[in-house]
């Protein structure tokens, strides 16, 4: 949601056919495929682990401004507020109740992503320094914060999207103010590769979303959730969340992700620097018919696709985007879980024979069920703890294949979460419940330094 304004292409557009080879075009050769990693961190106040304010001097904008300061970044204003930060190809942008997001530039291996993860994470501990008191949590979902307790973010893009996703889904607010993901991003080769991609991604989301849930808590203590975060994002806005059933059938193209994109809802557009709320007319009605005195143009089509937000989305590639924030250590083996599949045609093949015979309304009940049962759920007669072991391996065996010759193996990753989650099939928040109940005797201070970074 944090994508900023570009106004670049202002060439009014005459039809939707304009947009029919816009994804083609950016394809890569496989020996230029590279990874991107997006992650977002919750600031909190050790003492009571609420959000931190964004004004004021202990508050997320002085955040900014100190990392700024003292590690060369160029501040982003807005109204004269940092709601940004650039340094090349990185950005430090902001989530609607103050998440902090690290959108690293695109690498060649995840032992790069590592890299990026922990220099970041480097600079915000740094920070701490001058703002004794303050922690950074990697966690699916506020553990302690709510809605009342968390303000908004200052950007005129987040008080359009408030309003609109408000009378859209009844939980879309706590979508934007207490929810965090770690994404991963990943090129594409041609048109058929990438819809193959997108349907294994679409087929299997649902069990790795499982297998990594982490958002157990609210308000300081268990909600009856395992990925709640996900619960929450399946009642935002039924336009443009949740699982892309008809994406994980056989045989669609990008014609078929841009109809429907054009079907969607638009929120807004920029014009000269300000932000225009577009009242829900279809980007297709746009295009043909304008909004007064506004006609749709390729940037506007553009920052159109920043707001649409399926459990994967096609941009300049491919973003999937179904999994919690996990604890630091364990968010590289998100990116290495995807690139061994999606980088490895014989893998991707074998897991999509896994899942073909599903049956869309099977998935979309999964995906429902997956944040209370976690990787207890079962589809149909199948049990998803066996099945996401098996995505495991398949994905490690790909890693492996990818490994460039005299260099460790990217499965190394999952052989980190090897003892954690995969054989014993147990997501990070059964284990979090199981350690709040036992070592940490229900404390809210050790259930902060589980978490922070």
């Amino acid at each position: 949601m944090s994508t900023l304004p570009g106004e670049q292409e202002s060439r009014i557009l005459a039809s939707e056919e304009e947009l029919y080879g816009y994804f083609q075009k950016f394809s890569k050769p496989a020996a230029r495929q590279r990874v991107g990693i997006e992650c977002e961190f919750f600031g909190v106040e050790r003492a009571t682990g609420k959000a931190l304010l964004y004004l004021g001097p202990r508050g997320i904008e002085a955040v900014l401004s100190r990392l700024a300061a003292t590690f060369h970044y160029e501040p982003i204003l807005e109204e004269g507020h940092v709601i940004a930060l650039r340094k090349g190809e990185n950005w430090i942008t902001l989530e609607p109740g103050g998440q902090v997001e690290l959108s690293a530039p695109p690498v060649s291996t995840i032992f790069e992503v590592e890299k990026q993860i922990q220099s970041f994470a480097a600079e915000l501990r740094e920070v701490e320094n001058y703002f004794p008191g303050i922690a950074w949590l990697s966690v699916g979902l506020h553990p302690f914060s709510s809605l009342e307790d968390t303000p908004w973010v200052p950007k005129r893009r987040y008080e359009i999207m408030k309003a609109y996703l408000g009378g859209r889904g009844r939980l879309a607010h706590e979508m934007m103010k207490l929810t965090a993901t770690n994404q991963a991003n990943f090129d594409y080769p041609d048109e058929a590769t990438a819809l193959a991609q997108f349907r294994v991604i679409h087929g299997i989301t649902s069990f790795v979303s499982a297998a990594f849930g982490h958002s157990a808590f609210s308000a300081g203590k268990p909600n009856g959730y395992l990925g709640r975060r996900l619960a929450i994002w399946n009642e935002t806005d039924p336009d443009r969340c949740g699982l892309l059933a008809e994406f994980i059938e056989e045989g669609k193209t990008f014609r078929d992700y841009i109809e429907y994109v054009l079907r969607m809802p638009l929120m807004f557009i920029v014009r000269e620097g300000k932000w225009v709320p577009m009242e829900g007319v279809s980007f297709r009605e746009f295009v043909r018919k304008g909004r007064g005195e506004f006609r749709a143009t390729r940037s506007d089509f553009e920052l159109h696709l920043s707001t649409v937000f399926p459990e994967a989305r096609f941009k300049q590639y491919i973003e999937v985007r179904g999994v919690d924030a996990q604890r630091l250590p364990l968010i590289p083996a998100v990116a290495a879980f995807w690139k061994g599949i999606l980088y490895d045609p014989e893998v991707r093949e074998k897991i999509w024979s896994l899942v073909r015979d599903f049956r869309p309304k099977e998935c979309l009940a999964l995906h429902r069920a997956v944040p209370k049962e976690g990787l207890k759920a079962r589809i149909g007669s199948v049990s998803v703890c066996e099945i996401t072991q098996e995505l495991f391996h398949l994905s490690c065996r790909g890693l492996g294949r990818q490994a460039r010759e005299g260099e460790e193996s990217e499965c190394l990753y999952l052989d980190r979460i090897e003892e954690e989650i995969i054989r014993p099939c147990r997501s990070p928040a059964e284990t979090l419940l199981e350690k709040w109940e036992g070592d940490f005797n229900q404390d809210p201070q050790r259930l902060i330094r589980h978490l922070e970074i």
